[in-house]
């Protein structure tokens, strides 16, 4: 009696246990974007946060991103962009725009494949984009020369701050970071340490509803790289807190999903 009835605690465990993990996943509820492309296969990727959206591969004539190995083995699987034609799209939340007395942090785990494929002309490409005509905000860049970048603009496209400098090796993966802090300016972070920063002129920053995109921008930019881990948060991330938040799956797994099935079925087997 005793034995059916810790088999069946064992099997209820053990259906639960994938939105267990599901909830659990996310350490940072503070966090407003948080995609790990742990999905593998098919056509939408979830929000992990609590803006809870749902991201859809696309391209523009062309095939959308594959999926491939993420960094390391913790972080299972990413999605490859072609830098011509792809991209992510999620829908536009006002958590996605950042409010002027707190500014925003975003980072991605990247490994650029080729700068300067698309047909653009401007000699830079988005890992993370947000804005286009009259509705432009800001976007994390890697430049022509694997320079990082960050860039906020004001609603017609001109600049509030837009720094680029230090050098992002080309085919490794690294951790892009870009924040911005109102009336301060911009700065961007690789693998969390600070590689340039500019002031904030006199441009207002636009607050647009302009949809994000991943590895492209909506006049023709198309970033050829593989990214995995794109985490924004409404806010300024302490730069010390950086390095140590990425080096890690952002979510964490409360509980790793393949251990925790093994031992729910070895242990049934074992009552057997």
């Amino acid at each position: 009696m005793y034995k059916f009835l810790l088999v069946g605690f064992l099997v209820i465990g053990l259906l639960l246990t994938p939105i267990i993990v599901g909830v659990a996943r996310l350490k940072d509820d503070t966090v407003v974007l948080y995609l790990n492309f742990d999905e593998g296969r098919g056509t939408t990727v979830k929000d992990h946060s609590k803006s809870g959206k749902t991201g859809k591969l696309g391209n523009k004539g062309g095939k959308d991103p594959i999926w491939v190995d993420g960094p390391s083995k913790h972080y299972k699987t990413a999605l490859e962009f072609d830098g011509k034609s792809n991209f992510v799209e999620i829908e536009d939340t006002a958590d996605f725009s950042f409010q002027t007395d707190k500014g925003i942090t975003i980072c991605a785990w990247v490994k650029v494949l080729k700068t300067g494929t698309d047909n653009h002309g401007q000699s830079r490409q988005p890992i993370v984009m947000k804005g286009a005509g009259g509705a432009w905000e800001y976007a994390l860049y890697v430049y022509d020369n694997f320079a990082p970048g960050f860039s906020v603009w004001n609603c017609g496209g001109s600049g509030v701050s837009e720094p680029s400098g230090g050098n992002l090796p080309g085919n490794e993966w690294h951790a892009q970071c870009g924040s911005f802090e109102p009336k301060k300016g911009s700065k961007a972070y690789l693998d969390g340490e600070l590689v340039t920063q500019g002031a904030a002129n006199a441009n207002v920053p636009c607050d647009g509803n302009r949809n994000i995109f991943i590895a492209h921008r909506e006049d023709g930019q198309f970033l050829k790289a593989v990214i995995d881990d794109v985490v924004i948060w409404d806010y300024i991330v302490d730069p010390k807190k950086l390095k140590s938040l990425m080096e890690t799956p952002f979510g964490g797994a409360a509980v790793d999903p393949e251990s925790h099935l093994a031992t729910t079925w070895g242990t049934i087997k074992e009552l057997y």
